[in-house]
């Protein structure tokens, strides 16, 4: 993890160039402010051939439709991908759902897809299974094969948090959703 300081202009590197004016339109919309806005830690893969910096957790709020409205279709599409790291699970879940159908034409979406399967909301991997017929596994693949640690972190991520909260409930590890999914990832 890459420690950065909290300056909303370094979010512009969670995204590859080709975005970055689209991306500096998106953080326009959020106030600059000394309070926290984003954990000052981001995890870093590689996609598009370059290397993106995307942070831990944001606590920015929500723009209003109001404002979302004024955005083009890919600076919505930026927006919904950099809400996938809030740090309210509801709005997590959301977010994923609307980025999920747009992971094979853009590409730079996958690691935020991934990240999520890493985590412990149960909802979010639901979403994620449930849609992964729209992501071409190809592109997964070469993605994961670009990231392999990052990718070991999250299989252990997942064993983790099936161990700590879902084991009750999912005695079997096969019948847990994020092994569902890694094994798709894995097939």
């Amino acid at each position: 993890m890459k420690a950065m300081k909290e300056d909303k202009s370094e979010l512009i590197f969670a995204f590859p160039s080709c975005l970055h004016n689209d991306v500096r339109s998106v953080l326009n919309l959020f106030p600059q402010t000394t309070g926290l806005t984003y954990t000052p830690h981001f995890f870093e893969v590689i996609s598009c051939d370059e290397t993106l910096y995307i942070p831990e957790r944001i606590y920015y709020d929500v723009p209003s439709s109001k404002q979302i409205d004024l955005l083009s279709f890919d600076q919505q599409k930026v927006l919904d991908t950099l809400f996938t790291r809030h740090h309210n699970g509801f709005v997590r879940e959301e977010k994923v759902k609307e980025i999920i159908r747009s992971a094979n034409d853009d590409i730079w979406i996958i690691p935020y897809l991934i990240k999520l399967v890493g985590e412990y909301v149960i909802e979010i991997l639901q979403a994620i299974k449930e849609n992964l017929h729209l992501i071409d596994i190809e592109k997964i693949k070469v993605f994961l094969s670009e990231n392999p640690k990052f990718y070991q972190t999250i299989e252990s991520r997942v064993i983790s948090y099936w161990d700590c909260y879902y084991r009750r409930r999912y005695p079997k590890k096969e019948d847990y959703v994020g092994f569902d999914i890694l094994s798709h990832f894995n097939a």
